[in-house]
């Protein structure tokens, strides 16, 4: 890839490469340099301080207080996605350095991975997939559910939730909504809100998490709200790990207080005892992927790239992308 011959800006990103066309947009102006997946926050702020990094990508790894001072000329970071909960936002918000995000970039990828795990459980996809690789013919005895008329529930209804909705809408589903967030006053087509989680998930065949991770969210399933699901209830989690209590999950599952779950995101990542889950009950497991799609890949760097380039340049960057404004109020 051909690179500027007098570089302006240092930027480093964590993880693998983003999208050549991201790369491309960076190299006019910019030295940008991968570090590799999951680096450790103390070889990483050694990295920053040795490269004098003025912006930060982040794909993996814990963007801890230490990697954000170890550059003196840090301006900018901004996540290669929408969940900064790997980033100490304080930290940066102290220094007075914007945190970003890609809003726009992979909503529609994790709304259709949404679905994707719905149908997969539905039709026992996985299962009997492996069955007939291993010489199974399962026609007689295997039974799967229609999703026609089943009740979904939403925790969290934002860009992927709404999304979600409109994509369930031709199987006509009765679909729930929980979010405290919520405009109270905002009309909401085609959907139940309800001001507690408890009647939610009491009522609904599938609930599936999309909010934050905050403290506020974080085990915000957890023994007591699983017991209170339905037998025959699913699970889907597309959000972020910690979201679920995994331990509480593996129990519900063990003792068939839920029938199933599908998961995208994990407590750990990668996780160390994952078959605890696997062998829990029925579940599908794909490895924190429901954002990432061709499309949504490119999108994400692109973004992610004119996020840092804005920042750099000296101007403000869509307030919609900002996680921390209050960075750029006058003292």
């Amino acid at each position: 890839m051909r690179k500027s011959k007098h570089p302006l800006f240092r930027v480093t990103i964590t993880g693998p490469s983003i999208a050549k066309e991201a790369m491309e947009l960076l190299s006019k102006t910019c030295d940008a340099k991968c570090v590799g997946p999951y680096p450790k926050p103390s070889d990483l702020a050694l990295k920053l301080h040795h490269e004098k990094t003025g912006a930060l990508i982040v794909r993996t790894g814990e963007i801890t207080a230490e990697v954000i001072k170890a550059s003196p000329h840090l301006k900018a970071i901004t996540k290669h996605g929408i969940g900064v909960d790997n980033i100490d936002v304080n930290a940066a918000t102290k220094l007075k350095i914007p945190v970003m995000i890609t809003p726009f970039a992979n909503y529609e990828s994790v709304a259709e991975h949404t679905l994707g795990l719905i149908l997969a459980l539905a039709k026992d996809i996985p299962r009997l997939d492996s069955r007939i690789r291993q010489g199974y013919w399962d026609k007689s005895d295997s039974r799967g559910v229609e999703l026609c008329y089943k009740t979904l529930g939403l925790i969290g209804f934002g860009r992927i939730g709404r999304r979600v909705r409109e994509l369930v809408a031709p199987l006509q589903m009765k679909v729930l909504v929980y979010d405290p967030f919520l405009n109270p006053n905002e009309v909401l087509p085609d959907v139940t809100r309800v001001k507690k989680i408890e009647p939610l998930l009491k009522s609904v065949d599938i609930v599936s998490l999309h909010c934050p991770l905050t403290e506020q969210t974080k085990h915000l399933i957890g023994k007591k709200e699983l017991r209170m699901m339905k037998k025959t209830a699913w699970l889907i989690n597309t959000a972020r790990g910690e979201v679920v209590d995994e331990e509480a999950l593996i129990g519900a599952l063990k003792k068939g207080e839920i029938a199933a779950a599908g998961m995208d995101t994990f407590n750990k990542e990668p996780p160390e005892d994952i078959h605890l889950l696997s062998r829990a009950g029925k579940t599908i497991l794909t490895p924190h992927i429901a954002g990432t799609t061709e499309e949504s890949f490119k999108r994400m760097g692109v973004d992610a790239a004119k996020n840092v380039l804005t920042i750099l340049k000296g101007e403000k960057p869509d307030k919609r992308c900002v996680v921390n404004p209050e960075v750029f109020e006058e003292e």
